[in-house]
Formats: C-alpha cells, structure tokens, sequence
C-alpha cells in the first residue's frame, strides 16, 4: 500500500465534483453510527480533505473529515473521473489513539 501524497495545500474543504454514489457498507455503518443520510450529507457540506492519493491516472482516494455532525467522521472517497461520480466506500468515527486531536493526522 502506497502512503497518503505529502500535499501542503491539505487540509483544504471538499469540493463534490460528482454524483455521490454511496456503498451499501456506508448505508450499514451509517446505521451502526445511528446516523441518518439527512444528517450525513449535511455533514458533508463541511468536509474537509486530509489525505489523498492517486488510484490510477483517473481515479484519486481521498480521506475526508467532518465534524459537522454529532461526532467526528472519517469518509473514504474515490473519485472517478471516468465514470464522472465520487464514490463513498466507508465512513467510521476516527479512534483518538490513532489520530491527533483534531483527527486531521496519524499518530
């Protein structure tokens, strides 16, 4: 596995390019997270870019955080220029022991 690009532009807000297709996995954790779609894509309209790197020529992996809703989120974007959407793979709440205290970066 590639380590995330060295971006000094990150963080930097998210800009949603695509439609937004969601994984049936984002629905199930949603749902575990008892969050519902209303209240995760108002959080959304805040997110920010953390991490990213590039996938393939057209494909780029971005790691976005809200804190817009009752608690932190982390979301797994690909963005697909090919197929003009952006993709939600996953979203779960960052574990304090893995990330600083903003959840902006590894510990």
């Amino acid at each position: 596995m590639s380590s995330p690009v060295v971006d000094p532009r990150l963080p930097r807000p998210k800009i949603w390019l695509y439609p937004l297709v969601l994984s049936e996995h984002t629905f199930d954790k949603l749902r575990l997270l008892d969050c519902t779609f209303s209240e995760f894509e108002l959080a959304l309209a805040s997110a920010i870019i953390i991490e990213e790197r590039a996938i393939s020529s057209t494909q780029l992996k971005e790691l976005v955080l809200t804190v817009a809703w009752v608690r932190p989120l982390h979301v797994i974007v690909v963005v697909d220029d090919d197929r003009r959407e952006e993709r939600i793979v996953t979203v779960y709440e960052p574990t304090p022991r893995r990330w600083s205290k903003d959840y902006r970066r590894r510990r």
